[in-house]
Order: structure tokens, then sequence, then C-alpha cells
């Protein structure tokens, strides 16, 4: 009697068993945006203002967490879509639920009480952002596709590109600051032609005055 007494005692001062879903639920009530800090490499305090600035324009109220990469065999709630389904019911809240690896390679989304081409915009991100995107451009391009309101027609375009044998350049910030000058010059010189065009136009009527 006094055994089963000791047992019961122990059994009910034990704490309840916090899992992951738990504790990243506990986190969004709190932020619509979690951010995992187990890969600081991966996801820099940049990265991180990046992913929720774009989570910010999402149409609808929107929950993103952005995960490391685990052992789903071993942690069935590591699964992304299962972790979702977890999180709405932890939460109890209709919106948008995103879950996206720290590497950005996938990005899995459900929506409750919403309809918005979600699947459509998950595999335009898929096939069109190279493997060393990063999570940050990964949800800042899910969420233009969502924006869009081409997330389809994104997705079918690049998707004949890629059975032609494109495919997405590797990224890299010297990419994007060489594109960003290339299209400052084109502009530049269009400018430059304008002017001269104008100037040209001046001087012809200013002759036939004369």
């Amino acid at each position: 009697m006094l055994r089963s007494l000791l047992m019961a005692l122990i059994v009910t001062a034990s704490p309840p068993v916090t899992t992951r879903a738990d504790y990243i639920a506990g986190q969004l009530a709190h932020d619509p945006v979690f951010i995992t800090d187990e890969a600081p490499r991966a996801i820099t305090p940049a990265d991180a203002a990046r992913i929720r600035a774009a989570v910010k324009r999402m149409p609808v109220k929107t929950y993103a967490a952005v995960v490391v990469d685990g052992d789903q065999s071993r942690d069935p709630q590591g699964a992304p879509d299962r972790l979702i389904a977890l999180l709405h019911d932890k939460l109890g809240e209709n919106g948008v639920y995103i879950v996206v690896p720290s590497t950005g390679i996938g990005v899995t989304a459900e929506q409750f009480g919403e309809n918005l081409p979600l699947q459509a915009a998950e595999r335009e991100v898929t096939f069109s952002q190279p493997y060393n995107a990063g999570a940050a451009r990964a949800v800042e391009r899910f969420v233009d596709d969502i924006r869009s309101g081409q997330a389809q027609q994104r997705y079918e375009k690049v998707y004949a590109k890629s059975q032609h044998g494109w495919e997405p350049k590797p990224y890299s910030e010297a990419g994007d600051d060489n594109d960003l000058a290339e299209q400052a010059g084109v502009y530049s010189g269009m400018a430059v032609a304008l002017l001269l065009a104008t100037a040209i136009g001046i001087r012809t009527r200013r002759r036939r005055k004369r």
C-alpha cells in the first residue's frame, strides 16, 4: 500500500514532457515567426529580419517556423506536414502555416480557413530557387508568388524550363549585386538617350523658327 502511494506521488510529481511541437507552438503564441537558434550559420540575424519582413507581407494571418532538419524516422513530429497539423491543433488559429528547414530546401505550407495557391507557390520555389538560396530567399520567393496572384503561372513557366534542362544558377550575393548594377546601367543608358533625343528635338525646333 505504502509503495503504491509513493509510486503515485512520483508519477504525479513528474513534469509533463514538452515536445518539439509544444515548444514551437508556445513561441508562436507570442510571435508568429519562430526561427531556430540551432543553426546560427544558416540563419543570420539579417536572414531572420528578412524572413520576418516577408511573412508580414502575407495577405492573411501567417505562422512561420524555420527549423533544423531532423531525423523523421526517429521523430514523427519532425515531418513538416505533421508538425503543421500539431501546431494548428495547439494554437487553434486559422490562417497559413509555413515550415521551412534552415537550409531553405523545401517549403511546406498548409492553410486553415483560407484559399490561397499554396501548392503552386511551394512548387515554384522548389523549381526556381538554387539549392544554396537559403531559408530567407525561399520564404521571400514564396510570399512573392502568393502576392503576385500568378503562382500557378509562375510554376508552370519554371517547370517548362526545367523540362528542357534549365536549372537555376547557384545563388550568391555578388550575383544579385551584379544584376542590380547591370539594371542600373541599362536605366542610365536609357536616361542618357532620352536626354539626347530631347536636346536634338529642341535644336530642331529652334532652327525651324529661324
